[in-house]
């Protein structure tokens, strides 16, 4: 989550006041900390809305948002290939590293001839954090902004190169409808055995404070899990690709998170399950009359944990969940269907993927 804070805090423009005017502007943004880079990057802006288009040599990030509603999507593609990867995030202003207030700082400064004044943006009172900085020309457009390290070293900069005052079509702000398709991150990638060991089922499973409905069709797998509070995490991803969806919904805070890609051999995990193999742990349980195995399921990683207890034929019966960076919880089976499962079943309720229930309007 504090990455996602980061995507908001600098891949949106700044905007003082609501009614900026529409514009386009092209610049150039260049990065100081690790290997110094440099990147072409274009705005486009209508009516609080925003497209945010950054190319690293065959590398397209393209961001969509607006300020005032803390909300933005940002997508990624490689080359000529359609997107890849989309992640959205819209939260409220006191959760995340969004500005809560600025500071003139009475430098001027002129950017390709558009003149502006620095302000420095607040975004936490943490004393480890960098320091963000924004250049606003008169009628409140960001031409320039970057941000340093606490010593004052800078980590990045972007420089105006061009900026047009003109009429942007809504369109033009717009993400793609297809984002907002679960088919099109969920389409197969290629034909997938079905292995006799591991029969497809439905499992609904109850916590201290949770209930979870589990789906399995091998290689997919859904895991819905609702609070008694009203959260929401609901999770389908496919076992053996970089494929699925993951959604979270809770007081102040709405996420999506979805790719569809090949397992990269160079880290042969899954980013939607974080699974490296499984190591059994010698233990029996058991829960409506069936015996399991436990085994856990994220062998290695030191903040996350994640025991099973698995029937012969692959159905869960109990799960432990373990965190270094939050509650964990234990989960018992109340009701085990083994029965055909389809993909069609785990798709995401529309309410939660449907692009007005995150601000957005589409296009084609």
């Amino acid at each position: 989550m504090l990455a996602a804070g980061f995507g908001n805090a600098g891949e949106v423009p700044f905007a003082p006041i609501r009614n900026v005017p529409d514009y386009t502007a092209s610049m150039i943004v260049r990065n100081f900390y690790g290997e110094p880079k440099e990147m072409s990057r274009s705005v486009v802006h209508h009516k609080g809305w925003t497209r945010v288009e950054s190319v690293n040599g065959d590398q397209t990030t393209v961001s969509y948002g607006n300020f005032f509603d803390n909300t933005v999507l940002r997508t990624t593609k490689t080359g000529n290939e359609d997107f890849t990867w989309m992640s959205i995030e819209r939260t409220e202003r006191s959760l995340d590293l969004s500005v809560k207030q600025t500071n003139e700082t009475g430098e001027t400064d002129n950017q390709a001839g558009e003149a502006c004044n620095w302000r420095q943006l607040i975004r936490t009172s943490d004393a480890m954090s960098p320091l963000w900085f924004s250049c606003l020309s008169a009628d409140g457009i960001e031409v320039a902004e970057k941000v340093l390290f606490r010593v004052g070293k800078p980590m990045s900069d972007t420089q105006l190169v061009r900026l047009d005052r003109t009429a942007v079509a809504e369109s033009e702000v717009a993400p793609p409808k297809r984002l907002f398709d679960p088919w099109f991150w969920l389409k197969p990638l290629r034909d997938y055995p079905e292995p006799e060991a591991l029969v497809d089922f439905e499992a609904k499973m109850v916590g201290a404070w949770s209930e979870v409905r589990i789906l399995r069709h091998y290689p997919w797998r859904s895991e819905e899990r609702r609070e008694k509070g009203g959260a929401l995490k609901l999770t389908i991803w496919n076992e053996l690709e970089n494929q699925g969806i993951h959604i979270t919904y809770s007081k102040g805070r709405h996420s999506l998170h979805a790719g569809r890609a090949p397992l990269d051999p160079k880290q042969p995990y899954n980013i939607f399950q974080l699974k490296l193999g499984e190591v059994d742990l010698k233990r029996s349980g058991d829960a409506l009359g069936e015996a399991c195995a436990w085994f856990d399921m994220k062998p290695g990683f030191a903040d996350a944990g994640r025991h099973e207890c698995l029937t012969p034929d692959g159905v869960s019966l109990k799960i432990n969940i373990h965190s270094g960076w939050g509650r964990g919880e234990s989960f018992t089976a109340v009701e085990i269907k083994r029965r055909p499962v389809e993909l069609k079943e785990m798709l995401p309720p529309p309410e939660l993927i449907d692009p007005s229930s995150w601000g957005f309007s589409v296009s084609d």
